[in-house]
């Protein structure tokens, strides 16, 4: 009875495993297929009396089974609540708005504040090269300094069998 029961285990995470992957798979070749699959996804998982992770269950619109992509297939804003109290914050909720059948999702946010909008309805633009931190290249720079100084004075050392100051010519070099 118990190998019966894994079995049948087996069965379901192999049926749910190829729902989603399949959804995945089709959602920009065919979307319809992917939003079938998906839906079948959501109702095997009902039909199981399963539970799916938090993250995977907000993958797919619950309605329509539709695959959620922000700016592509929904919709994603930040409701801020106001408090009754000065003292008292309210959680702000982050509201999903499917593009396919128009359902509306909340979902529980944080405390922060609602970011500021950008002035003009211009997307910005991003700089062409990368910024680089210079810090980080000058520490780098500093370290193999430090590095061929000890290997110079090492090998001094083994020379002429004197300390030469390797590490005070690195640091008075900072």
């Amino acid at each position: 009875m118990a190998n019966n029961n894994s079995l049948q285990t087996l069965q379901q995470t192999n049926r749910l495993d190829f729902l989603f992957t399949a959804g995945f798979e089709m959602f920009s070749a065919v979307p319809s297929l992917s939003r079938y699959y998906m839906n079948e996804f959501q109702h095997t998982l009902n039909e199981f009396e399963l539970t799916a992770q938090k993250n995977i269950e907000r993958l797919a619109c619950k309605s329509c089974g539709q695959i959620s992509v922000p700016g592509l297939s929904s919709r994603v804003e930040i409701v801020q609540k106001k408090a009754e109290k000065k003292r008292k914050q309210r959680k702000n909720k982050i509201q999903t708005t499917c593009l396919t059948c128009s359902r509306i999702t909340l979902y529980h946010g944080s405390y922060k504040k609602k970011l500021p909008q950008p002035l003009s309805d211009t997307p910005a633009v991003e700089p062409v090269a990368p910024i680089v931190d210079s810090k980080k290249k000058k520490n780098k720079g500093k370290k193999n300094n430090l590095k061929a100084l000890l290997s110079k004075s090492s090998t001094q050392a083994k020379n002429n069998n004197s300390g030469s100051g390797g590490l005070g010519d690195f640091l008075s070099s900072l």
